[in-house]
């Protein structure tokens, strides 16, 4: 069913044994639940002032959190059990432009729509099923004009649905099923080459056609083995250059090319910044980057990453200056 190994013969760089360390830049209150509740963020990038952009994390045991690039919390909403979230900006839908976030709404196998206005204040449009008793990983793909959802169970059943809106309301149609050998949870869509990237999580990172007329056979990318170690969680894709794969068995992230032969081009860890006061990354679930620029702070991309760990405080997430990933990793520069 698995293509060729796409990248693990290709001559990948072997890794020093000392892994580069990145500072974190900031980091956002903790979320409002205790435990094992933050898991993923998404961007939200503000149309013409970047350093207005906005933070969506999600909070396992209560619902989204909504922060600003300082970090702080800009708003709440205590919607249910969210896990993984994913956004699009400007899609065409319910007769009009519009930035939409859908989370995985772990209760009852829902997901949760929501609407970003042009300042950053998000709404929630409607809960939809999708057939899956419990949802878990989830990622949106931009197919010409339409939005898919992409959405997981802990089984390794996939479903490829069309996202619709009418008169405000949200619902789903669904395109296409395949299912992975164990448990997935994070994936990615590359809307440009129409691919999905999927993370089975003691396996590694399959990659496969998003268009749901192509057919489910995948290719591995990279495996969940030396320099990673299982879990594999959250995928994110900076433009179309590289893909950032969370590595939670050894707290490490590992960033590859993001087209053939997806090499592997180096792994870094996150610590803490002792000035400001903010803690190190430890067991990440979820992950995000952006290629585009958000004011002076993060000129030339932003990552944000859940952190397991945040001291004596509940869990939270943690802001990334792009450019300090790419000088410890000397990546070529933004194309």
């Amino acid at each position: 069913m698995a293509g060729a190994l796409l990248g693990l013969a290709m001559g990948q760089p072997a890794l020093a044994a000392e892994v580069p360390v990145v500072r974190a830049q900031g980091e956002t209150v903790a979320v409002a639940s205790r435990g094992d509740a933050a898991d993923d963020p998404a961007i939200w990038r503000h149309p013409t002032a970047p350093e207005r952009s906005r933070i969506l994390g999600t909070d396992k045991q209560r619902g989204l959190e909504v922060y600003d690039l300082q970090g702080a919390r800009v708003q709440s909403l205590p919607v249910g059990k969210l896990n993984n979230i994913d956004l699009r900006q400007d899609v065409p839908l319910d007769g009009r432009r519009m930035d939409v976030a859908v989370a995985t709404h772990r209760d009852d196998g829902r997901l949760a729509v929501f609407e970003i206005d042009a300042e950053g204040g998000v709404s929630l449009m409607g809960l939809v099923p999708t057939g899956l008793e419990e949802n878990y990983g989830l990622c949106l793909y931009r197919h010409g004009d339409e939005l898919h959802v992409f959405t997981n169970a802990k089984e390794g059943h996939y479903l490829q649905h069309r996202l619709q809106i009418a008169r405000g309301e949200p619902h789903l149609e669904l395109l296409r099923y395949f299912r992975l050998g164990s448990q997935p949870e994070g994936c990615v869509a590359d809307d440009a080459r129409s691919l999905l990237f999927v993370g089975e999580e003691r396996v590694g990172v399959w990659v496969m056609q998003a268009s749901p007329e192509a057919a489910t056979c995948r290719e591995l990318v990279i495996e969940a083995s030396s320099p990673l170690k299982p879990d594999i969680e959250g995928l994110a894709l900076y433009g179309d250059q590289y893909l950032i794969v969370s590595s939670q068995g050894n707290d490490s992230f590992a960033v590859l090319e993001a087209s053939p032969p997806y090499a592997l081009l180096g792994v870094f860890r996150i610590e803490g910044d002792p000035e400001s006061g903010t803690g190190s990354v430890v067991e990440t679930d979820g992950i995000e980057v952006s290629s585009q620029g958000f004011g002076e702070r993060f000129a030339t991309g932003l990552m944000v990453v859940h952190s397991g760990s945040n001291a004596a405080q509940n869990q939270n997430y943690k802001y990334l200056d792009w450019a300090q990933v790419a000088a410890a990793l000397d990546l070529p520069g933004r194309e």
